[in-house]
């Protein structure tokens, strides 16, 4: 790397200091006509060994259960959450209650749809 004006660039000669372009590279590398080696059906045995893919009806059950395991969770969080001593501190300072709980509950849901969105891409 060279730091020109406060700039950090590719050095010379390296992937990204002389090559004009990215495509250019590329399209050079994948013109390299290699010889086939031939692997005695290795490939094919190692992919007939792999499992076969979840069945969908799996991948549902799969759902359930997360969706199961964040409403436990939730549940006992909430059990667990001194709320009578949060809501006496609150009407002590004389803040509007219910806003502050509908914000919590409306902020605590968005949170679990959240995780449960990211538990089902994932």
């Amino acid at each position: 790397m060279v730091i020109t004006d406060g700039v950090v660039r590719p050095a010379p000669g390296t992937f990204g200091g002389d090559e004009p372009d990215f495509d250019t590279w590329l399209s050079q590398q994948l013109q390299f006509n290699e010889p086939h080696l031939d692997n005695d059906g290795f490939c094919e045995r190692v992919m007939a060994e792999l499992p076969p893919a979840p069945a969908k009806r799996a991948e549902r059950r799969a759902n359930r259960y997360q969706y199961g395991a964040v409403v436990a969770a939730s549940a006992i969080v909430c059990w667990q959450f001194p709320l009578e001593e949060v809501l006496t501190v609150m009407a002590a300072q004389s803040i509007s209650l219910y806003s502050l709980v509908g914000i919590g509950i409306v902020s605590s849901m968005v949170a679990m749809t959240g995780g449960i969105l990211a538990a089902r891409r994932g």
